[in-house]
């Protein structure tokens, strides 16, 4: 009987099937910077030195899926917005292109993704990770619609606009929109999957009818565009999101990335985990989440393993499930934890025990 591969989990996953065990990963963007004894910043910046950290990763952890990943900062200083390095935390911008005067917008191109800011060098990343030719599968994650534009004016303000000026808004999620599909098509060429991060439109930060008349139309376009392409788009948003989860299915998501570490009633992230699972199983969506990532600066073995069970236990029986960290990794995370969150999904996750 042939070796069942990394590739062969999540491909079975994603079928709905069934291979040995339940598909596991962490989201590793800089923590594989830091353990490879760089700077975020370094990191981040350096796309050659970001390729060997993820190589060494890969190698210390073999994932099932590995991600070209850095930062959520790219896209938006790419068009002049300016970001600031921390030697604790992931990027930001702390200068917002559009915060001053938003009818700069009529003047801004959308960057070229093959020479503006450090977009040239994480399409270098996709190609030498693409090259390693990983037995697992392999993605990268680029900025969705919303956090670029949200990004662009400055978060407050942007919440303010979409009540006093709706018709900007969306002439800024246009551009935006149009901004990550032509940088979707340049990563589609380095032959590496797509994997679109909205932090911004969670339910945490606007309201379901805010995703539902500014947010929606456009994850729907992005979507549309690379489904013509017979290309498949993950979503990952951080924090709530269970109000939409309808919404994200309807939308043709092909996975949804599920966040509920900050929730005060433990048994919601068993719960909505349960629904979003379900749901994806009825309608043929991979629901990928959701052990807590908060936790992997500090916790115990026990305090790890317990967060794999929760999920299997919840979940890991049905198919179209993925198991993975709920966000990205802290950057600062405990190399134990990501090993011991491996290590239990290996072992507690075969399906000859889950399925008796």
């Amino acid at each position: 009987m042939a070796e069942i591969t990394p590739r062969d989990r999540v491909v079975a996953a994603y079928k709905g099937q069934f291979a040995d065990r339940v598909p596991a990963y962490p989201i590793a963007g800089s923590f594989a910077g830091c353990l490879d004894g760089l700077s975020i910043e370094e990191y981040c910046t350096d796309a050659k030195k970001a390729v060997k950290a993820m190589l060494n990763y890969y190698e210390r952890y073999q994932p099932d899926i590995m991600i070209a990943f850095n930062d959520l900062a790219k896209e938006a200083e790419a068009i002049g917005c300016h970001v600031k390095y921390s030697d604790y935390v992931v990027p930001s911008i702390d200068q917002h292109v559009l915060q001053d005067d938003k009818g700069k917008l009529a003047t801004l191109e959308i960057p070229d993704p093959y020479k503006a800011g450090r977009l040239p060098a994480f399409l270098e990343q996709c190609s030498a990770l693409s090259a390693a030719k990983f037995p697992s599968a392999l993605g990268a994650v680029l900025v969705g619609p919303w956090t670029i534009a949200m990004l662009m004016r400055n978060p407050e303000i942007m919440c303010l606009d979409t009540i006093d000026d709706p018709a900007f808004v969306h002439d800024l999620m246009r551009f935006a929109t149009e901004y990550a599909k032509q940088f979707g098509e340049a990563v589609l060429k380095t032959r590496i999957g797509l994997s679109y991060t909205d932090p911004t439109a969670s339910c945490s930060l606007v309201g379901p009818d805010t995703y539902r008349a500014f947010i929606k139309p456009y994850h729907q376009a992005l979507v549309d565009h690379f489904k013509a392409k017979k290309v498949g788009v993950t979503i990952h948003i951080c924090g709530t999101t269970h109000q939409i989860h309808e919404d994200l299915v309807d939308v043709g998501f092909n996975a949804i990335t599920i966040d509920l570490d900050q929730q005060a009633d433990p048994a919601l992230k068993v719960d909505q985990l349960d629904k979003l699972v379900t749901l994806g199983n009825q309608r043929g969506v991979v629901g990928i989440g959701n052990v807590d990532v908060t936790i992997f600066e500090r916790a115990s073995q026990a305090e790890i393993e317990s967060e794999v069970k929760r999920c299997i236990d919840t979940v890991g029986g049905r198919s179209r499930f993925v198991l993975s960290t709920s966000c990205e990794l802290p950057p600062r995370a405990n190399p134990d934890c990501v090993k011991w969150f491996m290590d239990c999904a290996r072992d507690y996750g075969r399906y000859d025990r889950i399925l008796g």
